[in-house]
């Protein structure tokens, strides 16, 4: 049986290895296929086997098992091929800081903070995939720091976030704004807002964070206090509670909510929508098409 690198003592140095081959060997792992991973390379089928015998030699590693003409990967090659397949996003991603390189050459990593405009993110990301075929993206929830440092360090392409970013190596568009307000039923209307909150719980939906602290806040400064608080993750069962005079919610006014009324005097509060990338990041192809449907 033919022994490992790892159990011959051979440990194999960054400069001994092809790494023309390693990238031919993601590829061939991508597809499938030795045919087809030879098409999108432009070399022979059977040039690209000898490259693929070679790496398999030099690593001292079967990386693929041949099973009715398709290539499944080995335990190794799997790994080898996760781990490729990141240092090759990678690399796409550090040529295009410098000279854009077609959109599509690597996933796009997008950063989201959890904010009430987010259903807005989502819809200019789904616009981003519908203007390019093919693409593949991956979406981050993270929090504000998170967020940031992921930027400047190339981890996500571009952002979005409700907080205009902190680092000045970052950039930043408003896209959108949404109006948050406190409502009441009709059978509370003409009440004020300090009336109101001193006999009705506040209704808070755990799914909108922001809610609850652009909620908060703005108590915090009228210096008022609720008499009590209801939480749920389910939004239709505190608009429920608040269309039967049961409470005084929190919603964002593009929710459509007709049948409610807002109080005299209740705090107006607002949530901004911004996508941000890393000043280094303007010119790669990534943030040119998001930027650019940004402004349009």
């Amino acid at each position: 049986m033919r022994k490992t690198g790892a159990e011959s003592g051979i440990r194999y140095k960054g400069s001994q290895i092809n790494w023309n081959q390693v990238y031919y060997f993601s590829e061939i792992a991508s597809f499938g296929s030795i045919k087809e991973a030879a098409d999108k390379l432009e070399l022979s089928p059977s040039t690209l086997s000898v490259h693929l015998t070679q790496l398999e030699k030099s690593l001292e590693l079967q990386l693929f098992y041949r099973q009715h003409r398709k290539l499944v990967l080995t335990p190794e090659g799997n790994r080898l091929y996760a781990h490729a397949k990141e240092m090759f996003e990678a690399g796409q991603r550090l040529i295009d800081v410098v000279s854009p390189v077609p959109l599509g050459s690597y996933p796009v990593s997008v950063g989201l903070v959890a904010s009430p405009s987010i259903e807005t993110a989502y819809q200019l990301l789904g616009d981003y995939l519908g203007k390019h075929e093919h693409l593949n993206m991956k979406l981050f929830h993270s929090g504000y720091a998170r967020l940031e440092e992921g930027l400047a360090t190339a981890q996500f392409d571009f952002g979005f976030s409700d907080r205009i970013p902190e680092r000045r190596d970052l950039v930043c568009i408003q896209v959108s704004n949404v109006p948050i307000k406190f409502f009441v039923s009709r059978k509370w209307e003409g009440h004020r807002f300090s009336e109101v909150l001193s006999k009705l719980p506040l209704l808070i939906c755990n799914a909108e964070p922001a809610h609850r602290s652009f909620a908060e806040q703005a108590l915090i400064e009228a210096d008022l206090t609720p008499s009590s608080v209801v939480t749920s993750d389910y939004p239709s069962a505190l608009l429920s509670l608040c269309e039967r005079g049961l409470g005084v919610g929190v919603f964002s006014e593009a929710e459509g909510l007709k049948s409610l009324r807002i109080p005299k005097d209740a705090p107006k509060l607002q949530d901004n929508l911004y996508v941000l990338w890393s000043r280094e990041a303007e010119n790669t192809a990534a943030v040119k098409q998001i930027k650019a449907m940004v402004l349009k």
